[in-house]
């Protein structure tokens, strides 16, 4: 006995659309951890005193507080700094001796405001109105976070797609919030401790 798929199967495009997605974010990671590695290898062979100098400088004036405040609205909303950022800062300043802590710390207030993005787009309930505002995902990217929420949330998470959007969205096509919340502490914390040392160590190869 056989069993035919027709070409138009919805569910064949579906997973056909997920395999692809997938395919795609994988390789985006890949690019973006050859990114960072180049980067930050450079950056320690060029400016590594001015890097120490700047990093200390900005703890300073803003103090860890006031790092954990900026990365809750840059992962909260939608902004153009990265939180790879600020665990350059902990990299190259004084507060690398104890970057365990502060790092972990970092990755829970990343959950905290994903989590409140998700809030804040369930609370709206109209995606036209956050479409009109965070435009970066398309019908398809949409329905692969309706339908497969938690590994959505996995690669807004550990992967270059912006995690606020991708919480955000989350609210509005009522993933629940245990979802959101057991995909990021899974996922994003790791991200970003595996991201600063990859950052502590390549930014020292020729320091």
């Amino acid at each position: 006995m056989s069993v035919e798929f027709k070409a138009d199967d919805p569910q064949l495009s579906v997973n056909f659309g997920k395999s692809v997605m997938v395919k795609e974010n994988l390789i985006k990671v890949l690019a973006s951890i050859l990114f960072v590695t180049i980067a930050m290898a450079a950056l320690g062979f060029w400016l590594e005193e001015e890097l120490v100098v700047a990093t200390n400088w900005l703890v300073d004036r803003i103090g860890f507080a006031g790092m954990c405040l900026i990365l809750f609205v840059t992962d909260t909303l939608v902004t153009p700094i990265s939180p790879d950022i600020l665990l350059l800062v902990i990299a190259k300043s004084d507060l690398a001796e104890q970057w365990p802590r502060y790092v972990l710390t970092l990755g829970m207030v990343s959950v905290g405001a994903g989590m409140s993005g998700w809030s804040i787009g369930r609370w709206l309930g109209d995606f036209k109105s956050v479409q009109r505002l965070f435009g970066q995902f398309n019908d398809d990217q949409r329905e692969f976070i309706r339908k497969y929420g938690f590994w959505a949330i996995v690669l807004g998470a550990a992967t270059p797609l912006p995690y606020s959007v991708t919480c955000w969205t989350a609210g509005v096509v009522g993933v629940r919030w245990s979802t959101v919340l057991v995909a990021s502490v899974l996922f994003r914390v790791p991200r970003i401790i595996i991201y600063y040392l990859l950052i502590a160590s390549t930014s020292n190869l020729f320091a």
